[in-house]
Parts: structure tokens; sequence; C-alpha cells
């Protein structure tokens, strides 16, 4: 059983259940995605990453240490009108197998919209966020949150770790579209201002305080990884990530040659 599989806390028989459901209702589902974009486009495994918005007409491919639970908080409060905590709004949103037979005959009328972000920060976020844990320290490596930490964990991902947590995988594996398939790309570098044209556009008005800062239902989620990309990189470390996620450099439109400056002299090894 994965981490996404239990989010919002469910599982056991309440799990199993909603899987058999989502296993009848699959085949429509698939139908209707082949019918908006074509046969084979869709990427079939990372398809479990959209979260719908059927009071909204919105679609959301979730990629994690991109806003993904701050996107979700919001798109929650925007359908509900109610404020609730990070788990319960992931868990409350309509996943593909679940979209009702209504919904999927107008499915090509849901906009589906998906954020990115700079791989240099993304790696070191997921870092930061995780390896706070005893659970990922036990299951991945204690790797202090240190630079040299930050160092073993890199080495970590090229011996074989990449792969192993959404939260640093490559974002090409948990796309559910080709890049250029969906209504909207928001970049993580400019959320607030991407959020509010894609929004407005679609006649709906993002609340002033709204991804702005940390939200009061995901406390403790912000690593301030962005502010610390010069402490934690050194010009091999950088060459590490640049090489690690070069189908994302590459997908995504980042530069991996616009490496995070380093702001005071240390060995240069990852």
């Amino acid at each position: 059983m994965t981490q996404d599989e239990t989010e919002g806390g469910m599982s056991g028989l309440p799990l199993l259940a909603r899987n058999l459901r989502n296993l009848i209702r699959a085949p429509r589902a698939l139908a209707a995605v082949d019918r908006r974009y074509g046969k084979g486009v869709a990427h079939r495994k990372a398809l479990r990453r959209l979260a719908f918005y059927p009071g909204l007409g919105l679609g959301f491919n979730r990629i994690k240490k991109n806003a993904n639970s701050a996107l979700i908080l919001l798109l929650h409060e925007l359908e509900t009108g109610q404020s609730t905590l990070s788990d319960q709004a992931k868990d409350a949103a309509v996943k593909l197998f679940e979209l009702s037979p209504a919904d999927l005959v107008r499915f090509d009328d849901f906009a589906v919209f998906v954020t990115i972000r700079n791989p240099y920060s993304r790696v070191l976020s997921a870092f930061l966020d995780k390896f706070r844990f005893d659970e990922y320290r036990r299951k991945h490596g204690d790797f202090p949150l240190t630079p040299d930490g930050f160092g073993a964990f890199l080495d970590w991902l090229d011996a074989g770790g990449l792969s192993r947590d959404a939260h640093w995988d490559r974002q090409v594996r948990l796309l559910a579209l080709p890049l250029d398939r969906y209504d909207a790309v928001l970049r993580f570098e400019t959320l607030r201002a991407d959020a509010v044209a894609f929004l407005n556009a679609r006649g709906l008005a993002l609340p002033e305080d709204a991804l702005g800062g940390e939200h009061k239902g995901d406390k403790g989620k912000q690593t301030g990884a962005d502010r610390q990309l010069g402490s934690f990189y050194t010009p091999a470390r950088a060459a590490l990530v640049a090489r690690l996620y070069a189908e994302d450099f590459t997908a995504l439109g980042y530069d991996p040659e616009d490496r995070p400056h380093q702001e005071s002299p240390s060995e240069e090894h990852p």
C-alpha cells in the first residue's frame, strides 16, 4: 500500500471498497480521457493524481512539493466554502474514477491544470520537509538536515532512490498529460500571479490571503527551500541534480545552467 493510497486516513476495508468501486468505473472514465486527448496520450499511471472539482469545472494534476497541499486547500474552499485540514481536503477531492456519469459526459469542459517547479528548489524542499520525520529516516536513511546531509541524500538518489517517493521523483513521471495538453501550467515561482490569472479567466476570485503564506490547515509544511539554495548547494551537488533531473529540466523549460549560487566556500563534493 502506497502513501498516496492512504492519504486522508482511509485504509483497510473502506479503502478496499473504494478501490473496487473505482475499478468498476474505470473503463468509462478512461474512455472519456481518450475521447478528449486521444488514445494513448494520457499517462495511465499518473491519472490517479488528477483531482476534480465539478462545482468549479476544474481538474488539478497533483504533484507533491509543487504547492500541492496549498492548492488542494484553496480549491476545496472555493468549491465548498469551508476551510479544513490538508489531509481531509485531499481525501474529499473527487478522483478521476469517482466522477459521476454526468461529469464524464461533460469531461471535455473541465479546465485541467498543473503546477511545475524548478528541480533545484523542489528536491531541496522535499529533503528539508520529509527527513524531519522518523518514518522517512527509518525507511530511506537517517540524513541530517544539514548541507552535508543533503549531499548524502543526493548520493542516495543517484544510487537508486530517485523513484522511491513522489515527493522527490521526477515531475515528468507524475504528469498525467503532456505539458502542452493542459489548459494551464502554473509555475511554483510565480504561483499566486499565475493562479489569479487562471482562476479569474474562469470567473473565480482568489481570496486575498490565499497562496501568500502558510495555510492554517497545512501548518509546518513550508521549508523555505528557495531561500536556502545557496547554503545547501555546491557546484558538484548542482551538477548531480542537473543530471538526475535532466528530463524535468528539458520538459518543463527550466535551465539546468541557472544553478544555485553558493553563498560561502565549502568542499566541492555532493
